[in-house]
């Protein structure tokens, strides 16, 4: 299975939404839950916050994070399957939160609403190939201190090809495949931003990372001037 396009990604998660959430199991096993709610506490969400949340796919993250902001903050879920956020929408109406707002789009093209502080994609950009160009516009979008939080599959390094090889097996459902090694969005946000917390995850096949927006030099001496 190669890189697949937009088109590809949305045909294949539209036919994996009914199960996808019973299909996430054996990462639940691996401690998911844990890895999501540390990732949302990190991002250090307040209440009035809007956040947006890329690749939401069935809406995992959406409800902690309509907490974290409270009812009059806002969260923004963005993702390319309609069945996906269908989903999604079914979660959010069952917790009755009305400042969850879920769009269709290709977040290689998606911007940021204004005043968004935070955003996150968990098993999501390492399956974008313009991750690169979706993290350096949501740096550029977000405000000073404002932060992304990024979970993901990687390249395991050190691991024998055959192991990786059944990593991948497990893993092709979801349209996982050897062309994606070289993918690294946790290297193009320590390009666009400060990384301020990385670790390797499920034996070094996984990665969370945390990276917060931080003025440039030219505003830093304009401020002290």
């Amino acid at each position: 299975m190669a890189i697949l396009n937009s088109n590809e990604v949305r045909r294949l998660y539209d036919e994996q939404a009914g199960a996808y959430d019973a299909s996430l199991a054996l990462f639940r096993l691996s401690g998911l839950r844990r890895w999501r709610a540390s990732l949302i506490n990190a991002l250090e969400l307040s209440p009035g916050d809007t956040v947006v949340d890329l690749c939401c796919g069935t809406g995992e993250n959406l409800l902690q994070l309509a907490r974290a902001v409270g009812s009059g903050g806002r969260v923004v879920g963005v993702d390319l399957s309609a069945a996906m956020l269908e989903r999604a929408r079914e979660k959010v109406a069952q917790a009755d939160f009305c400042h969850v707002e879920l769009i269709e789009a290709d977040v290689a093209t998606f911007d940021l609403p204004p005043r968004t502080r935070s955003a996150l994609s968990t098993f999501g950009l390492e399956m974008v190939p313009e991750y690169e160009r979706v993290i350096a516009r949501t740096a550029h979008r977000l405000p000073v201190g404002g932060r992304l939080g990024l979970i993901g599959l990687k390249h395991p390094q050190g691991w024998p090809d055959w192991l990786i090889n059944v990593g991948v097996r497990l893993t092709r459902r979801f349209g996982v495949s050897r062309d994606y090694e070289r993918f690294r969005p946790w290297e193009a946000a320590r390009q666009h931003m400060a990384v301020i917390r990385l670790e390797r995850r499920l034996l070094g096949a996984g990665y969370l990372c945390v990276a917060e927006k931080r003025a440039s030099a030219c505003e830093v001496a304009r401020d002290r001037a």
